[in-house]
């Protein structure tokens, strides 16, 4: 049995034994719990119960007799179900995400995202919502302008970076920081711990967004403190 077949069924809900069951019987198109046993390698002692659940979920029929056989829901018609009932699940949970209020009174203007989804989720999150023409970055890292350029350039933002030689233009409005500012954001070892700013992203003076490393880990730091973001941007302007 293909493990391709049986980790598509698992994505969808069924568990282990349940996914090599159902996908014996789409084989087998209608069989007894034996032959369904011995064609999925599902223990003897689970089949009956396993069977039984996939006949709930709407996957499974049978013959009651001596013996009771079993036979698929048609497939097509089982994936488009679960398929409708998963994007009317997503709809809803959506619509009822965006009416909950995460602004917690008294809560940290500044935190940090640790995960890579989460990371280039807020990425795009800040470069989707920043004010067009107002966008301010300073990158170091290359790779981070070539994947985000269609963003950047939408949203005309203006990029520095400490060392002009090593990118392409990428069709965006880059400028070279003078060298004596560029040594402030080389990479620093601080009691054993190793800093590298990749990038720093700053909307229109009013919030920024830190894309960093930290002792080997890559994290994002949210800092919503106009004061800060004014001092970075005043910074920035003065290094070209």
């Amino acid at each position: 049995m293909r493990e391709s077949i049986v980790d598509g069924l698992k994505k969808i809900g069924l568990t282990e034994y349940e996914a090599k069951a159902y996908a014996a019987l789409v084989g087998l198109g209608e069989a007894t719990a034996r032959d369904i046993h011995e064609a999925s390698l599902v223990p003897r002692t689970r089949i009956y119960d396993i069977l039984r659940d996939l006949t709930n979920k709407g996957f499974v029929e049978f013959i009651e007799g001596s013996p009771t056989y079993y036979r698929v829901v048609e497939p097509d018609s089982v994936m488009e179900k679960i398929r409708d009932e998963l994007v009317e699940a997503i709809d809803k949970s959506k619509k009822e995400l965006r009416n909950l209020n995460l602004q917690v009174c008294g809560s940290s203007p500044i935190w940090c995202v640790r995960s890579e989804w989460g990371i280039k989720n807020r990425i795009r999150d800040f470069l989707a919502k920043a004010d067009t023409g107002k966008l301010l970055i300073f990158c170091r890292d290359t790779n981070f302008l070539k994947e985000y350029r269609s963003d950047l350039r939408r949203q005309e933002a203006t990029v520095i970076v400490d060392d002009l030689s090593k990118l392409e233009r990428l069709g965006l409005d880059i400028k070279e920081m003078k060298k004596h500012f560029a040594e402030q954001f080389r990479d620093a070892t601080i009691e054993g711990v190793t800093y590298r700013l990749d990038c720093l992203m700053i909307n229109a003076s009013k919030e920024s967004l830190v894309i960093c490393h930290m002792g080997g880990e890559k994290l994002a730091i949210i800092i919503k403190l106009p004061i800060i973001s004014m001092f970075q941007k005043w910074f920035l302007d003065l290094s070209v």
